[in-house]
């Protein structure tokens, strides 16, 4: 007997792809819902992540600026302690110096150590009152001050054997001969390397001019004697401010005297503004041949190169002094002030 089968008992076929269908866009929805789920974690995570870098920047920002501005102020702090140690020191030296100087003077002269300190406190002669400048300001400065420091302490101390270093010529033989063991005195030759160092300078008659007021200015502030000051022109020889007041040694090596005072009161005007016009502005009229500035003496070993002396007389006149080009534009008072000062100075 044949059966029969019942709607139960059988699915149709497509009943089954139906089946399938569903079961499939389920699973493509539970998938598809896990990753927008696994992607929102991800998002939250990485925004959490860039705010916690983005705050640890800040802090270590913050740390890193305080840090900076504590190296700053304890830089600032011991600068300005050594600045004020080097300053005492300094005026401790030179007090110092001057004294025991003055005292070796004034024993010489039968003089009881009582008696020369007194006589110290009453103050110095024209010829023994150097100018008062600060701590160096510049390399050259450095190198000028150190020598001028150490050879009048030397020369204070004992005087036997130390007049024949400085002859009463300047020896120009520096400006052209930078060998360390050339034979030169030890002042033209210190003096020569830094005249040959400014390169602005380019011209025989500057060159000269320059190495003859700075070692005829330093041979009297190491020897501080009567014959030394009267060998610089007078407009060389230091205004009572720059006895007075404080300021740059540089100040004190240019020619015009109220330039120097006006110097001295504008501390605002910086070494570098001012030498870098300067240099190359400054000229010594001079008509003749630049060659004819110097003169050769003696041969061999012992021959020198000295200034001529038509020149050195035309050097010492400060009307043949001037400047030109950038300083006038750059400096238009201190100008004014070299252009009258010319017109009436010897």
């Amino acid at each position: 007997m044949a059966s029969t089968a019942s709607p139960s008992d059988t699915t149709s076929p497509a009943s089954t792809a139906y089946s399938n269908s569903s079961t499939a866009r389920t699973l493509a929805a539970l998938e598809h819902e896990n990753l927008e789920r696994k992607r929102a974690r991800d998002r939250k995570s990485q925004k959490a992540m860039r705010e916690r870098t983005k705050l640890n920047i800040a802090c270590l920002t913050q740390e890193n600026n305080e840090l900076k501005h504590a190296l700053n102020m304890e830089v600032r702090e011991k600068n300005e302690l050594y600045n004020r140690f080097l300053a005492v020191s300094e005026e401790n030296d030179h007090l110092r110096v001057q004294k025991a100087a003055l005292q070796l003077r004034l024993l010489g002269n039968g003089l009881d150590a009582g008696e020369a300190v007194k006589v110290g406190e009453g103050g110095l002669a024209v010829h023994e009152a150097i100018p008062l400048n600060t701590s160096p300001t510049t390399m050259s400065d450095q190198i000028l001050q150190t020598f001028v420091e150490s050879r009048w302490e030397a020369y204070a101390l004992q005087t036997s054997g130390l007049l024949k270093s400085y002859p009463d010529k300047p020896d120009l033989s520096a400006l052209f001969d930078g060998r360390p063991n050339r034979v030169v005195d030890e002042t033209s030759s210190v003096v020569g390397d830094i005249v040959r160092s400014y390169t602005e300078i380019d011209t025989l008659p500057k060159q000269v001019a320059l190495h003859y007021v700075m070692s005829t200015l330093m041979k009297w502030q190491v020897l501080r004697t009567k014959a030394s000051f009267e060998a610089m022109p007078e407009w060389l020889r230091p205004e009572p401010l720059q006895l007075e007041k404080p300021h740059a040694s540089w100040i004190d090596r240019i020619p015009w005297p109220k330039v120097r005072i006006y110097l001295i009161g504008h501390p605002e005007v910086k070494y570098d503004d001012f030498a870098s016009a300067y240099s190359s502005s400054f000229n010594v009229k001079w008509d003749y041949d630049p060659r004819h500035v110097i003169i050769t003496t003696g041969s061999g070993e012992g021959a020198g190169i000295l200034i001529n002396p038509i020149y050195e007389e035309h050097v010492r006149q400060l009307r043949n002094w001037t400047v030109e080009g950038v300083f006038r534009r750059r400096f238009p008072e201190m100008t004014e002030i070299i252009d009258a000062q010319g017109k009436t100075e010897k």
